[in-house]
């Protein structure tokens, strides 16, 4: 059984189905994500990133799970929405 912090408010939680773990390392502190599907893993991370200022980032972000494929895939996403973000500072 996975244990982890909440991504909402820091609380301690257990899940069965969590197979998908991201880590993001935030300039207010670590957030972990945990979901059982890759769209979950990746819409619940894009909103941790989405509120931490544009000054801040890039910020480190490391995925676990079963697949390396999919882990590759997410952490590829998200540094693709990190690097949108950074550019819409711009525009």
């Amino acid at each position: 059984m996975w244990k982890g912090r909440n991504d909402r408010d820091g609380a301690f939680v257990e899940g069965a189905m969590a197979s998908i773990a991201i880590l993001i390392e935030t300039p207010q502190g670590a957030r972990l994500v945990a979901a059982s599907s890759a769209r979950e893993a990746a819409l619940k991370a894009e909103s941790v990133i989405a509120v931490v200022p544009r000054a801040d980032l890039p910020i480190p972000v490391s995925v676990e799970c079963a697949s390396p494929g999919m882990a590759d895939r997410l952490m590829n996403y998200l540094a693709d929405v990190q690097l949108e973000l950074m550019l819409s500072e711009f525009v």
